[in-house]
């Protein structure tokens, strides 16, 4: 899989002519604005030129190269467009097969003058899926890890990062942390199945009944691009067993007083 994923890279980089940028302002690119997901099966990918107010290239190529993935499945799209004058076409909508899956989009531009041999190169990649089979509505941010609580004490709780097993990307580094606080989780256990690794870290010595933020910072490589997700969630602690039972002993005892002065009053 890995020797497939480097040969449609390299294949795909001597298509496009590679150039440097010019130093004045005539030449200009257009930038990858958007992909969005527009129902289980398909993609928009979204574009914008350049004003042409000032844009003076006359010529300029749109390569896009969508790796589409799922677990040990994988295809390659390429389109690509060629832009003289009219620079009407700014979104490509892709329909796939499966359902759900991985979409790494790479969209790459060359744009040039006429006589002149420099030209504006241009790329980025972004990360997709598309929306759930049950609810096409519900369309979830492309992520290669799940993060949830797994344990929560008065005075603790458990951070477990799911890394999803069987896709063509290189785990790199898991950092978890109290957010505002220079305090990290401990690695307390690795697991790891045919669907995920598991990575659970543990914070101790937590005040009872108390809002934490949790910022976790994932690292990994795909089509060696190295990538950085940042995610946050909140964890509340129980109430402490002391403070339950103190409350509990206060709540029995007036009830009593109550039913005493009820009584003989």
């Amino acid at each position: 899989m890995d020797i497939w994923w480097h040969i449609s890279f390299i294949l795909l980089l001597l298509i496009i002519p590679l150039s440097h940028s010019q130093s004045n302002n005539y030449i200009t690119q257009p930038t990858l604005t958007g992909v969005t997901a527009v129902n289980s099966t398909a993609l928009t990918i979204s574009w914008q030129f350049a004003s042409s107010a000032f844009d003076q290239s006359n010529l300029i190529q749109i390569y896009i190269n969508i790796f589409e993935f799922y677990y040990n499945y994988n295809a390659t799209y390429l389109t690509n467009y060629t832009f003289t004058t009219n620079k009407t076409i700014t979104s490509l909508t892709t329909n796939f097969q499966l359902v759900n899956a991985f979409y790494y989009v790479c969209f790459y531009s060359n744009s040039t003058i006429t006589n002149v041999t420099a030209g504006l190169y241009y790329i980025q990649c972004q990360l997709a899926t598309t929306c759930t089979r049950s609810n096409s509505s519900v369309c979830p941010q492309a992520s290669f890890v799940t993060i949830l609580p797994t344990t929560i004490t008065s005075n603790s709780f458990i951070i477990t990062v799911y890394w999803l097993n069987q896709l063509p990307y290189t785990q790199g580094t898991t950092i978890v942390q109290l957010l505002n606080e220079n305090l990290n989780g401990t690695l307390v256990s690795t697991v790891t199945n045919s669907t995920y690794t598991s990575l659970s870290y543990s914070f101790s010595n937590q005040q009872p009944s108390t809002t934490y933020t949790i910022n976790t910072i994932v690292t990994y490589t795909i089509l060696n691009n190295p990538l950085t997700q940042v995610n946050n969630l909140t964890v509340t602690t129980s109430r402490s067993s002391n403070l339950i039972s103190t409350s509990d002993i206060f709540i029995f005892g007036a009830s009593i007083f109550c039913i005493l002065l009820i009584k003989f009053f």
